[in-house]
């Protein structure tokens, strides 16, 4: 495994335009999980999400990876530099485990991407989210949580049977965001409404009333179009500190992110106010984020090391589609919600190259879309930011990992590293923080990875306090390569666009992570490891940091409970193209269609009575996966029908048992 390192570089201060402007949010409503309706949870979505920037950006980037491919041609990597670190310093694998559909143990298949974010609460309580729908188990109790009828609910089951007027049967939010902030003890959850245009864009945002996910959330909604601008809303991306919730967001006015990118927004949000549900929300939205003239987009915030910590928010950007660059801007904002606040922006200058990455490859001559080099995950302590992105390898012309240390962000240099190997390629990345002290910068980084001779999957790096890095480490494999869009409608498969990871904070050394992985019927879903790592306690206790104290216990106190359980695996089962069958809840129906067309969606009993009408929804041309929620019937033999007009599009018995 490679780790290609070099160390040096320089600073420039660059004045900007900033903007901070108070706004009140007035949507908001309460809802409560206990109390779901038996929710069909019909909805019919295209296999390959919508190009989250358009089809002008992704003919551009294309037509950059194409560049790069001439200028950084596939090599080998023979002479580069290894890892000096051995096996001791990989994480040991506690649990693992794929998605699963309440009651029938059936895999989730995901979507196209999978948009893979997690939360774990201090009790146990883990949320996962991916495209649309949100997963919660209680690992202690080791059961589903929400109700039996709907326990894996979608956004629309989760907003919709309270009135939120911007989302409807048939609607397909997206981009799910989840956090859980130590301190309160209590989880954020957010998502883009189904709107790409000025009229319908937004985001919804919750906050759990209490630690437990099934209790009421209070939720709001916050304009895709705030300052009447004619602009819309997409790539939300959030961080906490002690007093606010930021969240930023690209602002467009138009389809196309080529020519119609206006500017970069960041909603900052009063927590205290947010997690007492007040009707009326107090927040700032501030803007001017730009360099020379032009705005910057993709704003990654820093999350804190232990938490919702600190006074200052962090923010780290790049030149996302370049071919090769070393450019990266750090902006800061200070100030509460109603206080005065001070914008900042620097460019930083790495000593590494980072650059748009390669299709990676899959078996069989597939691949997958790599999407930019944007930063994914951002990570500070004390005063050190650390973050990593998708880059190319410039060496070999594999996609890796970009790995950004800025030692001070005070007096900020840049080292930056590439996270390679000879055959396997990487991408779709986050970082979290270690240690167990502000003292150490012990990091997980942890990342996709594909080629093909290793089906799709998900692995981790260490990079230890001693600023070296452990060999990868494979946590899942997959089975198969992943072939879900049709060649007609895309030559590459969606392989992101994230990775969820977070440490457990009252259990020290133990993360999760919710990636991606295939399945044997080349289909692929969410995967969740619980690992530690490589420290030992007996180390730590020697560094003076004995009377660390984690929920009322000390280092010394824990010392010999932190023993590794057996892994336990998960067999991954193939389906056929309607799946599951027989089913008790959630049915995944897959169909084609050559033109854009409106297709019914229907239930009938086996002796030809309509049972139930689901869904009437306009479809693109291609591949789509319409899915319902099987509970509300009673046991027994039915039809589903798929019609467009007078045409049967899919006609199919199915088993509710």
């Amino acid at each position: 495994m490679l780790i290609f390192i070099v160390g040096f570089m320089s600073v420039e201060i660059q004045a900007q335009n900033a903007k901070s402007t108070p706004f009140t949010i007035t949507e908001s409503w309460v809802v409560d999980p206990a109390n779901f309706k038996e929710d069909f949870d019909a909805q019919i979505r295209h296999v390959a999400a919508p190009f989250p920037s358009g089809a002008s950006e992704k003919s551009f980037l294309e037509e950059q990876k194409r560049k790069s491919a001439e200028l950084y041609p596939r090599r080998s990597a023979q002479g580069a530099t290894r890892s000096t670190r051995g096996v001791e310093d990989t994480v040991t694998v506690l649990d693992s485990f794929a998605v699963r559909f309440f009651i029938n143990d059936n895999i989730m298949v995901g979507g196209t991407p999978n948009d893979n974010t997690l939360a774990i609460s201090n009790d146990g309580m883990l949320l996962a989210s991916y495209n649309s729908q949100v997963w919660g188990y209680d690992i202690n109790a080791d059961t589903f949580l929400f109700r039996p009828t709907n326990p894996h609910p979608s956004f629309v089951a989760f907003t919709n049977n309270y009135g939120e007027p911007n989302l409807s049967a048939g609607s397909n939010p997206f981009d799910p965001k989840l956090y859980y902030d130590p301190g309160r003890d209590r989880f954020v959850f957010l998502f883009l409404s189904d709107g790409r245009d000025t009229t319908n864009s937004g985001t919804v945002i919750g906050f759990s009333s209490t630690n437990y996910p099934s209790d009421p959330w209070y939720l709001y909604r916050l304009s895709g179009n705030p300052f009447g601008d004619g602009t819309w809303t997409d790539y939300p991306q959030i961080a906490l500190n002690d007093h606010s919730l930021y969240l930023t967001l690209n602002q467009l006015n138009g389809p196309d992110w080529v020519t119609n990118f206006d500017y970069t927004l960041v909603w900052q949000l009063d927590l205290e106010d947010a997690f007492a549900g007040e009707e009326n929300l107090e927040s700032v939205i501030h803007t001017g984020f730009e360099y020379e003239g032009k705005s910057l987009k993709y704003m990654r915030p820093v999350k804190t090391a232990f938490g919702a910590q600190g006074d200052d928010m962090y923010f780290v950007t790049n030149r996302p589609r370049a071919i090769a660059n070393d450019s990266i801007w750090l902006h800061r904002i200070t100030g509460a919600v109603g206080e005065t606040n001070d914008i900042s922006t620097e460019l930083i200058i790495s000593d590494v190259d980072y650059g748009i990455p390669p299709y990676a490859q899959q078996a069989n001559g597939n691949t997958f879309w790599t999407n930019d080099a944007r930063p994914l995950g951002a990570i500070r302590v004390q005063d050190e930011i650390q973050f990593v992105g998708n880059s190319i390898n410039h060496e070999t012309g594999l996609a890796a990992v970009f790995h950004g240390v800025i030692e001070d962000v005070n007096n900020p240099t840049l080292k930056g590293h590439i996270i390679s190997d000879p055959e396997m390629e990487f991408g779709f990345c986050n970082i979290e923080f270690m240690g167990v002290s502000d003292h150490h910068r012990d990091m997980l980084i942890n990342f996709n990875h594909t080629s093909p001779n290793h089906p799709a999957g998900n692995a981790s790096v260490v990079y230890t306090n001693d600023r070296e890095y452990g060999p990868v480490q494979l946590l899942v494999e997959g089975e198969t390569y992943v072939d879900m869009i049709p060649n007609s409608f895309d030559e590459n498969e969606r392989w992101g666009d994230y990775i969820g990871l977070q440490r457990k904070y009252n259990e020290p050394l133990i993360a999760w992570t919710a990636g991606y992985v295939s399945h044997g019927n080349q289909r692929a879903g969410t995967w969740i490891s619980k690992v530690r790592m490589p420290i030992d306690i007996d180390t730590i206790i020697n560094q003076g940091v004995e009377n660390y104290v984690v929920n009322g216990d000390t280092f010394s106190d824990l010392k010999g409970t932190l023993v590794p359980l057996a892994i336990e695996s998960d067999k991954i089962d193939k389906k056929p193209i309607v799946f599951p069958n027989p089913a008790r809840d959630m049915v995944n129906v897959e169909f084609d269609v050559s033109n854009m067309a409106e297709v019914r969606a229907e239930v009938y009993s086996i002796n030809g009575q309509l049972v139930e009408q689901l869904i009437n929804q306009r479809v693109r041309a291609g591949k789509n996966v319409f899915s319902f929620n099987l509970a509300p019937f009673p046991p027994g033999v039915y039809i589903i029908k798929l019609t467009s007009g007078s045409e049967l599009i899919h006609s199919e018995k199915l088993i509710r048992n």
